[in-house]
């Protein structure tokens, strides 16, 4: 089995423990998973459109334009944690959680063939999509729970 299938098998069984420890606690956030799901599928197709990037080494060979791994397990239950626990200084934890992401995406685009860079596409422009996303999807949570809040 290849070092790339190894990391993907991986990342999900960290996903899924992550979620039943804390399913409790996340369970509200469910939604905001689905739609983080949903956006960075949508980002994927787009991207592939352009020829951005591409995920050469898949879980799921018949899909082409998305990385399953990514988009349906990892962002998902990202998404849900970071907007659980974010702190009332969104900022820092925005650039912090930003700065880990893009660099776990620079290695796997530097030393394996999970994603691979076209067309000038580069870190900086992963780090602007990872530092935009967390806010739409907080954003996302805010109006679709706008009704529970106190008055």
């Amino acid at each position: 089995m290849s070092t790339e299938l190894l990391i993907q098998y991986f990342s999900i069984l960290i996903a899924i423990v992550a979620v039943i420890v804390a399913r409790k606690e996340l369970k509200r956030f469910i939604p905001v998973g689905l739609f983080a799901s949903y956006y960075a599928n949508l980002c994927c197709y787009i991207a592939n459109y352009f020829h951005w990037w591409e995920f050469p080494t898949r879980l799921l060979t018949g899909v082409k334009d998305i990385s399953f791994t990514v988009n349906v397990v990892v962002v998902p239950v990202l998404a849900m944690f970071w907007v659980r626990y974010s702190p009332m200084s969104r900022i820092k934890w925005n650039f912090l959680w930003t700065t880990i992401l893009t660099g776990f995406e620079y290695f796997a685009v530097k030393y394996t063939n999970l994603i691979v860079y076209h067309n000038g596409y580069n870190w900086y422009h992963s780090y602007v999509l990872w530092l935009i996303s967390w806010y739409i999807w907080y954003s996302f949570h805010k109006w679709f729970y706008k009704d529970d809040e106190p008055h």
